[in-house]
């Protein structure tokens, strides 16, 4: 088998590969006589059809079938061999690609387009400034935490439209149904456990900005790279049939800053040695899980529960994969915040909630 390459232009590059009987002669026989004790023909008895007649029958269809998973094969290891760090994947181009006759030739020549990754540096320095955000928690939001408690575990009366919230009294009964047993001794600690309760939460949302801001500083280094769009589009095109032109110059601008994400945290993922564990992935279902039971009002599930939920998240491949891709992302955001220059600052509820509206 012979490979050539075009030097690349404007991030794209031709690959031709030229496909000898050498390559393909040795399976091809080898699928044959597979068939031919298989096959259920009139007049012979199984496993004593002649070749030539399953050679006349199946020949062609057969060494397509196998010139293209040698294509497939030899593709793949020339791209990891090469280190060619193709977008999407290679498409036929057949301008260069002479017509395909079985009949009369044993030698194929097939090319294929290829788009290419432009060369880039994401990592940050110290010369990089983010804000790591101290929410304040104010008597207020502890006193509206509180209240929202006391309506949640109250009783109703009357009925109907006319049916009004009596709030439940601040007691050991209303402690123990939101903390369990835990030995809250009176309002004043229970008024410190919803503060810390809610600190808690504010301490996640303000590492969820930091990390939204983080992705914006990297991104922000790779806003001059220039791609292959051309190719990219075109790709898109031929592995999607319900995307039509439109659409896609539409969803494109997203498509591409997608993109660059993808191969900056391919990226840093390798520059810090990062690994996702099975441990890892287990303990943020579990508190994915715990978010979203807190999002219907029940703030202390129990452990087994929060396993039991987070390992049926698991089971679906497509909720699995997510999870993979924010417990890799979340583990590159500290790599990162230990080497870029992270500035702590005091911030109101209602001004950090101003943030993301900006």
């Amino acid at each position: 088998m012979k490979i050539e390459r075009t030097e690349p232009k404007d991030l794209q590059t031709i690959v031709t590969m030229t496909i000898e009987p050498a390559d393909y002669q040795e399976q091809v026989q080898k699928e044959l006589k597979s068939i031919r004790q298989k096959a259920n023909i009139p007049g012979f008895r199984p496993g004593m059809v002649p070749m030539g007649m399953v050679k006349k029958m199946y020949g062609k269809g057969v060494m397509a079938e196998v010139i293209n998973k040698v294509i497939g094969q030899k593709l793949g290891e020339y791209i990891e061999t090469e280190k060619l760090p193709i977008l999407g994947e290679p498409l036929p181009n057949e301008e260069h690609t002479p017509e395909v006759d079985f009949d009369n030739n044993d030698t194929f020549t097939f090319a294929f387009d290829m788009g290419l990754a432009p060369e880039f540096n994401v990592n940050l320095t110290g010369k990089d400034k983010l804000t790591e955000y101290e929410i304040t928690v104010t008597d207020e939001m502890v006193d509206k935490q509180v209240t929202a408690y006391t309506e949640r575990y109250g009783t109703y009366e009357g009925e109907g439209e006319d049916a009004k919230v009596i709030p439940a009294k601040i007691d050991g009964e209303l402690f123990a149904k939101i903390y369990g047993e835990n030995n809250i001794k009176d309002e004043a600690d229970f008024r410190q456990h919803v503060k810390d309760e809610i600190t808690s939460n504010m301490a996640e949302d303000s590492k969820y900005k930091l990390g939204l801001d983080t992705k914006a500083a990297i991104l922000k280094k790779m806003d001059k790279l220039v791609f292959p769009e051309a190719f990219l589009k075109r790709w898109v095109l031929a592995t999607n049939d319900k995307m039509t032109e439109e659409t896609l110059d539409k969803q494109f601008p997203d498509m591409l800053k997608e993109l660059k994400w993808q191969l900056a945290k391919d990226k840093l993922v390798k520059a810090y040695d990062i690994k996702v564990e099975k441990e890892d992935v287990e303990a943020y279902a579990k508190e994915v899980a715990r978010l979203q039971f807190i999002q219907y009002g029940l703030m202390h599930v129990e452990d087994q529960f929060l396993t039991s939920y987070a390992n049926e998240m698991m089971k679906k491949d497509e909720q699995l994969r997510g999870l993979i891709e924010r417990v890799a992302e979340n583990k590159i955001f500290a790599a990162l915040k230990g080497v870029a220059k992270v500035e702590k600052k005091t911030i109101s509820h209602e001004d950090f909630g101003k943030l993301f509206a900006e």
